[in-house]
């Protein structure tokens, strides 16, 4: 793992040379997530980055945006010489993956969207509802708690075992940045906003990805992103849900490795 300090932002990041470049996009917390799916892309150059900011002198994180996040990407692209990269974005990191596109479009050459964590889906309020105790368990300090909670809302019930089992790690290193999660990460994906205008400037080609067993939450979001991009090429994962890299690695790879090969950077 190598560093990169910007500003009060410090990134870890991953660099394994291959073919074409792609960049891995998530929240800090399941950054891990993606090395099963890293390990089925080794013809590819591929770039993960864990994103950290500083503490303040009270403990806490300052306010995060998806906008800074994605200029934060750009850097780290700057500072490995990649000028243009497939980008792949999962949940959280999708929101990411679309702003680069509609802000960065010259150093973006196509977009894989893993259930993104958008909204304006027709089951915003009960998402919003699932979440209160979440933020009421993180909120009177019961970390572990939250965090689990949060993953049993998004993952299902049986995630723990599902991680334990690919990535025995990554619950921990979960927890370890809960509180930049929940702090500055869940804040920036309330304050996301995009739609059809936003959209109209993506003209990257766009590929769309579900687990054949997700939640409502993100089949109704998957459909948003169709109705955003109505050529974007679908793919479902079987025997997957929100964890779809870590249950069905295989699956994923060979869709993107299908679609980037389709969509050359050149």
């Amino acid at each position: 793992m190598d560093s990169l300090r910007l500003g009060d932002v410090e990134l870890t990041y991953q660099l394994c040379e291959g073919g074409e470049r792609v960049v891995l996009v998530h929240a800090s917390a399941f950054v891990s997530w993606y090395d099963p799916l890293a390990e089925q892309l080794m013809e590819f150059s591929t770039l993960r980055y864990r994103r950290r900011l500083r503490e303040s002198d009270s403990g806490g994180y300052r306010a995060l945006t998806v906008a800074e996040d994605a200029a934060i990407c750009v850097r780290l692209m700057d500072h490995v010489g990649w000028d243009t990269a497939h980008v792949v974005g999962h949940s959280y990191g999708a929101l990411v993956a679309l702003h680069l596109a509609t802000e960065n479009p010259e150093r973006v050459g196509t977009v894989a969207l893993l259930e993104p964590a958008v909204r304006g889906i027709s089951s915003s309020e009960q998402v919003t509802a699932a979440l209160q105790p979440v933020i009421a368990a993180y909120r009177s300090g019961d970390k572990a708690a939250a965090m689990d909670g949060f993953l049993r809302h998004v993952c299902g019930d049986g995630y723990r075992a599902v991680l334990d089992r690919v990535i025995p790690h990554a619950f921990d290193e979960a927890l370890d940045e809960a509180d930049l999660f929940f702090q500055s990460e869940m804040p920036a994906v309330q304050q996301w906003s995009f739609g059809t205008g936003a959209a109209g400037r993506v003209t990257q080609p766009v590929l769309n990805v579900l687990g054949a067993e997700s939640a409502t939450r993100f089949v109704e979001g998957s459909e948003l992103v169709q109705s955003w991009f109505p050529r974007a090429e679908r793919l479902s994962v079987p025997e997957a849900g929100h964890l779809l890299m870590v249950q069905n690695p295989t699956a994923v790879a060979q869709g993107l490795m299908d679609f980037l090969s389709r969509h050359p950077i050149g």
